[in-house]
């Protein structure tokens, strides 16, 4: 019967080699030297041989999946890929992740609680985005659906209102209309449905400067009547005006600011 001769260290901190018959038959992890009880001249048949590899490379892609894992909650699918991509056989990655499921490890309705939350918070996003980075993480569908309930309606309009405070001043160059509607726009890709963006839109406290529109449509002027100088001045006027109109200015306010255009 097969004898181990020589059981040695690798120079990976917690690995063995065991030699059988005077030759090198396979290298273990620590855990899986203990658990087989395994010391020089015991016997082994080759039964047991093979359950022992069997076991190391569990308990080898094991220790992969919990140092991926470490601090960070994951799903199911992630640590299944991150498996698959090590090239670890599907019969042993199905083993693992059973035994990280038992042992709470993983849990996927648990990680879309997490997410949802931190997604409320961090880099806030709405439920249509949140739902896509779920399912891309592999997120069962049902689950999806179960921890999006605990975004409210209330929640998601106190989020999003947050978010266009927030960035309300990086469109002070627009026309009132033009910064509603890229703020519209924002949250619609931000994940919120356009009824939610255009609620929270109508709800704001918009406070029109006066001085900031005259002086946004004054750049605008200047900058169409650079663009339009060859054309006669009624030509060009009626080029600036459609310009105008399309990025929401009102015809007084327009008016306004073509009033010191002279004819040529």
């Amino acid at each position: 019967m097969p004898k181990i001769t020589k059981i040695a260290t690798q120079k990976r901190v917690g690995r063995y080699n065991v030699e059988i018959d005077g030759r090198f038959a396979f290298g273990l992890m620590e855990s899986t030297l203990v658990k087989y009880g395994l010391v020089k001249n015991r016997e082994l048949t080759s039964e047991l041989i093979a359950a022992i590899k069997h076991d190391d490379q569990v308990a080898r892609a094991l220790k992969m999946a919990l140092d991926y894992l470490g601090p960070t909650i994951r799903t199911v699918h992630q640590v299944k890929e991150r498996l698959l991509n090590k090239e670890i056989d599907a019969d042993i990655v199905a083993e693992v992740i059973e035994q990280l499921l038992a042992q709470q490890y993983l849990d996927d309705a648990d990680y879309v609680q997490h997410f949802i939350a931190t997604k409320k918070i961090i880099n806030p996003k709405g439920p249509l985005i949140v739902a896509q980075e779920l399912k891309r993480a592999g997120v069962a569908e049902n689950l999806i659906q179960e921890g999006l309930v605990a975004y409210s309606i209330s929640d998601q309009i106190e989020i999003a209102t947050k978010i266009i405070d927030n960035a309300q001043r990086s469109y002070q160059r627009e026309s009132s209309y033009g910064r509603k509607q890229k703020l519209i726009k924002l949250l619609m890709t931000k994940g919120f449905a356009y009824e939610i963006a255009q609620q929270v839109l109508a709800n704001h406290d918009w406070q029109v400067d006066t001085e900031q529109e005259k002086l946004n449509i004054s750049r605008q002027v200047e900058k169409l009547t650079h663009r339009y100088r060859n054309e006669t001045p009624s030509a060009r006027n009626y080029r600036i005006k459609q310009q105008l109109y399309a990025k929401g200015y009102q015809g007084d306010l327009i008016d306004w600011a073509l009033s010191d255009q002279v004819d040529d």
